[in-house]
């Protein structure tokens, strides 16, 4: 009986901490962005690009006093190379501003070729601090699969969520 009380009483604490929250998701893009991986690439090496994405909530329709923490939700990208982005074993992505330290937010093996995918973001990665900046910085690491001489240039779109004040 004691256990059953013990259980009642957490999924009480969660209900009760859930539904008091005092934030709610708003979507904020598609943002489009261009990341160049500067050549050459060798097989097995490790890849980089940053590129700066201007921060506007405002263009969204949301203050940026209201801004509480963002979440990305995906990204969708394209390669023009002609492997796609099957020369890349795996792509990580991670989000810094100036007033945040760099959080992976997403990452994905890739299989095959394909010249364009939606990479979901990581539940988990919520970065908080947001409402601080005029922009961040995303950055792309991979794994290159062959040697390539040229640069690589992938574009995307990005979506996030942001979480504001109710």
């Amino acid at each position: 009986m004691k256990y059953l009380k013990t259980i009642f009483a957490c999924v009480c604490s969660a209900f009760l901490l859930f539904s008091c929250s005092n934030h709610e998701a708003k979507k904020y893009g598609p943002v489009d962005f261009e990341i160049s991986v500067e050549g050459p690439l060798f097989a097995e090496s490790i890849a980089e690009g940053v590129v700066t994405v201007p921060f506007k909530p405002e263009d969204f329709g949301i203050t940026r006093e209201e801004v509480h923490s963002m979440k990305l939700d995906e990204i969708v990208l394209t390669c023009d190379h002609p492997d796609g982005l099957g020369i890349f074993n795996n792509i990580v992505f991670t989000v810094m501003t100036d007033n945040t330290e760099s959080k992976e937010v997403a990452s994905k093996k890739i299989k095959g070729s394909p010249k364009k995918m939606t990479i979901k973001g990581l539940d988990k990665a919520v970065i908080e601090g947001f409402s601080e900046t005029d922009q961040f910085y995303l950055e792309m690491t991979g794994i290159s699969n062959k040697d390539i001489d040229d640069n690589v240039t992938l574009k995307g779109q990005l979506t996030l969520s942001l979480m504001v004040n109710k």
